[in-house]
């Protein structure tokens, strides 16, 4: 199996686990305790459905991704992990907005972490394709100018 593809599903997988783990601390953000508001923690604001559903359509273009590498799949995955790990720094954004008394590190938890991990690495796997695809072009327009 080619290595971009591997990183397209490895991204795509952890994304889809992350998005379902904590990402914030609630008592530390916001000052608030109990079982009401532990809910809120994972996948804040609901940005674990975005970086999900991200994250299952790199699994399923990873999956279904069969023969010759080309630029219809790689550009939109380069797009969708884009998006994923725009959604990450804006809610690190917030939290340093927000500003806890007690830091960022206390206040994030480690789905936050875990998804931008799966969406760097679906968007390494998507950029490394698109790369291949440029060098397998330009050395075949070399090839037949000769």
């Amino acid at each position: 199996m080619r290595t971009n593809r591997m990183l397209v599903l490895i991204g795509g997988s952890i994304l889809i686990l992350g998005s379902r783990l904590p990402w914030m601390s609630v008592p530390v953000l916001f000052g608030v305790e109990g079982p009401t508001f532990e809910a809120i923690e994972i996948s804040w604001e609901g940005d674990g459905f975005i970086t999900g559903g991200i994250g299952l359509a790199l699994l399923l273009v990873g999956i279904f991704w069969r023969g010759r590498i080309e630029k219809r799949y790689s550009i939109p995955s380069a797009i969708l992990a884009v998006l994923a790990v725009l959604v990450v720094i804006g809610d690190f954004y917030r939290i340093l907005e927000i500003d806890p008394d007690a830091g960022f590190f206390a206040a994030t938890d480690a789905g936050i972490y875990v998804t931008l991990i799966g969406a760097l690495l679906a968007l390494a796997g998507a950029l490394y394709r698109i790369s291949a695809d440029q060098e397998r072009q330009s050395t075949t327009l070399l090839s037949s100018s000769l």
